[in-house]
């Protein structure tokens, strides 16, 4: 694994808890609204219940995936983390925690870092390797 796929995890993970998250908005969007169909003389429920019963226990395993998903972003950003704070220059380690850690684009961290765009990618280079010498050390 790179300097960059190993820092580029905190993303991936962040983007798989964002999707159950979004997977269980929806399912909660689709409980309400299941209706009844009212006819004059009766109420039918043409199983309503069931699919109700069946979206909620989907509802509650997408949760457990999501706190497991949550346990796991959080781990990685530990260790990511970690990594970062290894590196001896501030620098280096200010702009991997900008675009690793806050997840900021090139154009946001070199307005922050007052540096130009292409200088920021100069140095995001000269970090991974930094990173890169981390990694084989241990």
């Amino acid at each position: 694994m790179t300097a960059k796929d190993f820092l580029k995890q905190y993303h991936d993970a962040n983007l798989e808890t964002d999707a159950k998250i979004e997977q269980i908005r929806r399912l909660h969007e689709r409980a309400t609204q299941t209706t009844q169909v009212i006819t004059p003389d009766r109420v039918q429920s043409n199983g309503e219940q069931d699919k109700l019963s069946k979206i909620a226990s989907e509802a509650v395993d997408l949760e457990r995936e999501l706190y497991d998903s949550l346990e796991r972003l959080d781990q990685v950003r530990r260790q990511v983390s970690n990594a970062i704070e290894k590196i001896k220059s501030p620098t280096y380690r200010t702009l991997l925690e900008l675009r690793y850690i806050n997840e900021n684009t090139w154009e946001e961290i070199a307005v922050k870092m007052h540096y130009h765009y292409r200088w920021v990618l100069e140095l995001h280079g000269r970090a991974l390797q930094e990173v890169e010498k981390l990694k084989t050390q241990h």
